[in-house]
């Protein structure tokens, strides 16, 4: 079986499980074993359930409800993104600009969907600080992404492959995400 007749093989099997069991009671284990391929091509392919299932197209789980390691939060948030694009649809953080934009009160307007914005990235990433720096920082870089390939055309489909893109924005995310990783306690003073 060739590459792209095995990840469609796979995702067909995953939809399908997903559909009939829901998230949590599936494993790699068992979308391989209906896809009649091992886990370990199930793997190489997707790198993670969580990968897998978003790869299906957009969904209302929220990425922190997902078993879904920190160290790819980074690369599953270019992946919201790019399955987005890649199924038409809208992408709320343009949304989002776009209501700020078009407020017959930007500022009020703005500060609103700044506080939920930096809430919602801040939870998800762990960035528990009163200013919300790297939440701050991982926004822009996702609002920048989304812009940049809906609005400009940057990163165009035919131009570079989603793994290399994945791969290339990924990481980018990923350094501030792990920048505001939760410390260890200090210890004492001297």
């Amino acid at each position: 079986m060739n590459k792209p007749d095995s990840r469609s093989t796979i995702l067909g099997a995953a939809r399908q499980l997903f559909s009939e069991h829901g998230y949590q009671a599936v494993t790699i284990r068992d979308i391989a074993t209906a896809a009649g391929v091992s886990p370990a091509l199930v793997m190489k392919h997707y790198r993670s359930k969580a990968e897998l299932f978003n790869e299906m197209g957009p969904n209302d789980i929220p990425l922190a409800e997902l078993d879904l390691p920190r160290s790819q939060l980074g690369r599953a948030l270019v992946q919201k993104i790019l399955t987005r694009r890649e199924h038409g649809i809208s992408d709320p953080l343009l949304v989002a600009v776009s209501h700020v934009r078009e407020s017959p009160e930007p500022h009020r307007t703005r500060e609103e969907v700044r506080k939920r914005l930096l809430v919602r990235v801040g939870d998800l990433i762990g960035d528990t600080t009163p200013d919300r720096h790297h939440a701050s920082a991982v926004a822009c870089q996702l609002i920048g992404l989304a812009e940049g390939i809906r609005v400009l055309g940057l990163f165009a489909t035919d131009e570079i492959s989603r793994d290399r893109l994945l791969d290339l924005y990924g990481p980018l995310l990923q350094n501030q995400i792990d920048a505001c990783a939760p410390s260890e306690s200090p210890g004492p003073v001297d």
